[in-house]
């Protein structure tokens, strides 16, 4: 029997960053997603990821919502 055919067995996702190129690994801590088509030309919707780094110099830190 294959890992992938085990009851409760998990399967690991990864992206990788659409700048530098490195891998999430298995935790996506700071990583963002932005959305990349434009939906005014009907592209099917696209997503590019963004390690914490590079994600904070091209967009600039995440803000923290606070009530």
């Amino acid at each position: 029997m294959s890992a992938h055919s085990q009851p409760g067995a998990r399967t690991l996702h990864t992206v990788d960053c659409r700048e530098c190129g490195i891998s999430s690994g298995a935790f996506w801590i700071r990583w963002r997603a932005y959305r990349i088509d434009d939906p005014e030309l009907d592209e099917p919707p696209a997503l590019a990821f963004y390690c914490p780094a590079c994600s904070d110099r091209e967009f600039g830190p995440r803000r923290r919502n606070r009530l």
